[in-house]
């Protein structure tokens, strides 16, 4: 559902949530919309009581951004066929594995190489869950900063580095397959 400078609420609350800090700036390139756009969001959540403000420029939800992240994820698990992303949860955990054994000595060659492997896993999870098709796009970003050198997208903990959006991607899917971790 469009919401504030037409960003998908959704996303939007979710990424806040897994987050957990959240600047409009950062916003804007998870989520792959303007500026302007995501500074508009971060607004509306602010003044909607969606979210508060944490420190200095940087949002968390609050209990009412919480209550109503879970009423829209239960709206979409509902349209996901269980069956379907139980199978895709299943293909996903032996390259999750391979994953946490990579991540600590992992090159680019490496990553790469799960990438294009996993690939099929995202395709597929993007196809039931719309929504996170924009995952992909960010491992795509991740994998190109690394390749040009840039090995701390590798894993760097505050930024959308690869392992940041493997973790986020792997809570997701969990979520709409409705697997405990």
């Amino acid at each position: 559902m469009a919401f504030a400078g037409n960003v998908d609420e959704l996303a939007l609350l979710q990424a806040v949530r897994l987050k957990e800090q959240v600047s409009a700036a950062v916003l804007a390139e998870h989520l792959g919309v303007s500026a302007a756009s995501a500074q508009a969001a971060y607004d509306a959540l602010l003044t909607q009581g969606k979210a508060q403000e944490v420190s200095d420029g940087r949002i968390g939800l609050t209990e009412a951004g919480h209550s109503e992240l879970e009423d829209q994820l239960d709206a979409e698990r509902v349209s996901i066929d269980e069956d379907s992303i139980a199978e895709v949860y299943e293909s996903f955990v032996p390259f999750h594995e391979e994953f946490v054994g990579l991540i600590d000595s992992a090159d680019a060659d490496q990553l790469a190489d799960l990438d294009r492997r996993a690939s099929v896993v995202f395709d597929d999870l993007s196809a039931f869950v719309p929504r996170l098709s924009r995952y992909q796009d960010l491992f795509a970003d991740a994998l190109a900063k690394v390749a040009a050198g840039e090995s701390k997208w590798i894993s760097e903990p505050v930024i959308d580095s690869y392992a940041t959006v493997w973790t986020e991607l792997r809570k997701e899917l969990l979520g709409a397959s409705g697997t405990a971790e």
